[in-house]
């Protein structure tokens, strides 16, 4: 573009497409200056990154609703994502592996130090099993393998890293898949999964897994109800209210928030207070002056209902966009996974992942493989 080599071109849109430009366009500038204001709050320079990056956003976009740059069309992005997700996942697994056999240290002890928590660094499977589901049934050979390959390397990384979010995640694709990939390539499907649960449920000798709070279904319990205690991980529900407590204060803090990344300094005192009334001292002497929370309860408090409404909105064009493509038979694996997308605020703190905003913004992931056609 700088050298003229690429012009901006006005993209024929309808709209529906052109009025979700806009209403991305409106939280990029309200994060900015939300950015702006928490930069202000924490007196820390090295925040300004926030404003750099929702800048860089709010570009991607802007060249993205131009008629410039070629795009490959849905079944060659669905290979590209499917591709790179098995790479990054072998990755993943190769870190685990060799963190355990090589250094003589548990797979978990680095996590946020060297790598980031599994529900943060497992995020990409929201897209990487849909995609890879429409390999399964593609013409190509190639093709085919590859989405088996990642449907194989997602299972070995959610039992390595026993995350109970990409069970979930797991479970739900194969349900909504029973009548999209006929029977043969369901069973397989299946019986992969089973092959991993034997192998790190099995014959590791782990005992107990229907108990509550114990083994796989334990486990599985903790992900699709809130837990009783705080015992395991970050307690979402005591996080949830600490949240409303923070910003119901007053009604600015309501609407608008405290800045963005103030959250850790404001709900530090509020969760410590909350700890000690349900009975958990021990947990509340833990409390860090600047905690952290999951993805909802971090923008609630940083960014207000405003900054949840105009969020909202984008899932709610995003999900008009892949409804109104009839022609695609997988529309109900995109909406399982636009859905998933936005179930995981309430388990992670994941504003900072782009793929998050590249699977929502205009022209983005999401809407371009609701264009699928398996003829192309």
């Amino acid at each position: 573009m700088s050298i003229g080599v690429v012009r901006l071109r006005k993209n024929k849109e309808d709209i529906w497409s052109s009025l979700h430009y806009w209403v991305f366009y409106l939280p990029i500038v309200y994060m900015i200056v939300q950015s702006i204001r928490g930069l202000g709050l924490l007196e820390s320079l090295e925040k300004s990154r926030w404003i750099l990056y929702y800048g860089m956003l709010g570009v991607i976009s802007f060249i993205s609703s131009k008629n410039s740059f070629p795009l490959p069309n849905a079944r060659k992005i669905a290979f590209i994502i499917a591709g790179s997700a098995s790479i990054y996942l072998i990755f993943y697994l190769v870190h685990g592996l060799f963190t355990e056999l090589f250094r003589g240290l548990s797979r978990f002890e680095v996590q946020t130090i060297e790598w980031s928590s599994t529900a943060y660094a497992l995020f990409p499977l929201v897209i990487a099993i849909p995609a890879a589901i429409f390999l399964i049934r593609d013409r190509s050979y190639k093709y085919r393998w590859v989405g088996w390959a990642t449907l194989i390397v997602a299972i070995s990384a959610a039992f390595y890293y026993l995350s109970r979010v990409a069970w979930l995640v797991i479970f739900g694709f194969l349900f909504v898949s029973l009548f999209k990939l006929g029977a043969r390539k369901v069973v397989f499907f299946l019986l992969c999964f089973l092959l991993f649960f034997s192998l790190f449920y099995g014959i590791s000798g782990q005992t107990g897994l229907i108990a509550k709070g114990s083994g796989f279904f334990g486990e599985l319990r903790n992900t699709l109800f809130f837990w009783e205690s705080p015992s395991f991980d970050i307690d979402r529900r005591t996080h949830l209210e600490v949240g409303f407590i923070s910003v119901k204060e007053n009604w600015e803090n309501l609407l608008f928030g405290y800045g963005f990344r103030t959250h850790g300094i404001i709900i530090s005192p509020h969760l410590k207070k909350l700890y000690e009334e349900k009975g958990f001292p021990e947990l509340a002497a833990g409390v860090k002056e600047d905690e952290s929370t999951e993805g909802f309860t971090a923008l609630l408090v940083d960014t207000g209902l405003v900054g949840i409404l105009l969020l909202g909105m984008n899932f709610l064009f995003v999900a008009g966009k892949i409804l109104v493509q009839k022609k695609n038979p997988y529309r109900s694996i995109l909406l399982l996974s636009f859905i998933f997308t936005f179930l995981w605020l309430p388990v992670i703190n994941m504003v900072d992942i782009m793929l998050f905003y590249l699977l929502i913004m205009p022209s983005g992931i999401l809407i371009q493989l609701s264009k699928y056609n398996q003829n192309d």
